[in-house]
């Protein structure tokens, strides 16, 4: 066994305490093409098959670990929702109140209407910009979820087709 072939192993080898998330078995993945066995004539590399597959294998149960984490940013984001607008509800009430205590205790209408409409109108400032805080967060998140999966996908693509071509090249030079 060769030393390229040993270095290959030791990469494929990671400890299973490692969180293997998408980038990771990517990394993977592209070390084990660096420590490949190069091809004269047309920069080409050969690597294992049995260990591509087997990175290849670990990369699909990834990619639905990461979805999962997305889906998991998603609900938090609706569960801060809810509870924005259970406070924004408590505090709508509470508003309420105070302008009925107003109006009933001392008569004064008008001032009770303009304090309620500006607290109204201050708790719905505040809820608007408490969802569009919360909505960007939770769009920054996905966005970044999708842009690991499809750098994955791609780089996983690539290879395959990369290594699709070199078999097919391979087999015209063993029928020749």
């Amino acid at each position: 066994m060769s030393d390229e072939d040993d270095s290959a192993r030791y990469l494929l080898d990671a400890p299973d305490d490692e969180p293997d998330d998408v980038l990771v078995l990517l990394d993977r993945l592209e070390e084990l093409v660096g420590v490949g066995r190069r091809l004269p004539f047309g920069g080409r590399v050969m690597v294992e098959e049995e260990e591509f597959l087997g990175l290849l294998d670990e990369i699909r149960a990834a990619v639905p670990r990461e979805i999962r984490q997305a889906q998991r940013v998603v609900e938090e984001r609706s569960d801060i929702i809810t509870a924005a607008q259970q406070e924004a509800a408590k505090i709508l009430d509470t508003a309420r109140n105070q302008a009925e205590y107003i109006i009933s205790q001392q008569g004064l209408l008008n001032e009770a209407r303009q304090r309620s409409e500006e607290m109204l109108r201050h708790v719905e400032q505040e809820q608007r910009r408490s969802m569009g805080q919360i909505d960007e967060y939770a769009l920054k998140q996905i966005a970044q979820v999708e842009e690991a999966v499809q750098d994955g996908l791609n780089q996983v693509m690539d290879a395959l087709r990369e290594t699709a071509a070199n078999l097919e090249r391979a087999k015209r030079h063993v029928g020749q």
